[in-house]
């Protein structure tokens, strides 16, 4: 089983491309990435004209559209992490056409996950070749301590490192040296005000901790 997560513009070309590429058949899915407001015809033409397509291939091929708020980057991050990560089957990722407010986040989710994408494709807008890329493996890992520092915080920030140390039943100084661990990778913000000091959670936390 297969499916095609892939950016959808106003042009089928692209999804075209990887079904002739690699094949569809019974039961495989198509997601196509699109804003929540939709407003535009043409946009709307070509969700259409690939949902069309897979009928006459079969009817047991399902045509799913994915809404993202494009006004909301950090959400459109973790949300299409998210999408990758719930994908079951093999998973080919288109990464381009489709609104470029959406381009970058799900880049982003792509290279985050890119161990649970078994092939990446990107379509030229130049010579209108559709080629395969390879991901670079960017992600950093924490071990479990760390995660379940940085979990405490995100789900509870923002908050003290007194207050951290407290829920997890570890000395001040214990929750302070891992804090600062996450600081450094920028998975946690930290602000002293005083003796005091607030922590809470950055993008790149979220997305560590949902790894």
């Amino acid at each position: 089983m297969k499916t095609y997560l892939s950016l959808s513009g106003f042009d089928t070309t692209q999804i075209l491309s990887l079904i002739v590429k690699y094949g569809i058949e019974k039961g495989d899915t198509i997601v196509l990435i699109r804003p929540e407001v939709e407003n535009d015809e043409r946009a709307q033409r070509t969700i259409e004209a690939v949902q069309d397509l897979s009928k006459q291939i079969d009817s047991d091929i399902t045509v799913k559209i994915h809404r993202v708020n494009h006004l909301d980057f950090e959400s459109m991050v973790l949300d299409l992490t998210d999408l990758i990560r719930s994908t079951e089957g093999k998973v080919i990722a288109n990464i381009s056409g489709g609104p470029r407010e959406i381009f970058l986040p799900f880049s982003i989710a792509c290279l985050m996950c890119s161990n649970e994408i078994s092939i990446t494709t990107n379509f030229s807008d130049v010579d209108r070749t559709l080629r395969e890329v390879q991901l670079p493996a960017i992600r950093c890992e924490i071990d479990e301590k760390l995660k379940m520092v940085l979990k405490d915080i995100i789900e509870n920030g923002p908050t003290l490192v007194s207050e951290v140390a407290g829920r997890l039943n570890v000395s001040e100084s214990t929750a302070s040296r891992q804090i600062n661990k996450l600081v450094e990778i920028g998975a946690v913000e930290a602000k002293v005000d005083g003796k005091k000091k607030e922590v809470k959670g950055t993008l790149t936390g979220k997305l560590l901790v949902g790894d």
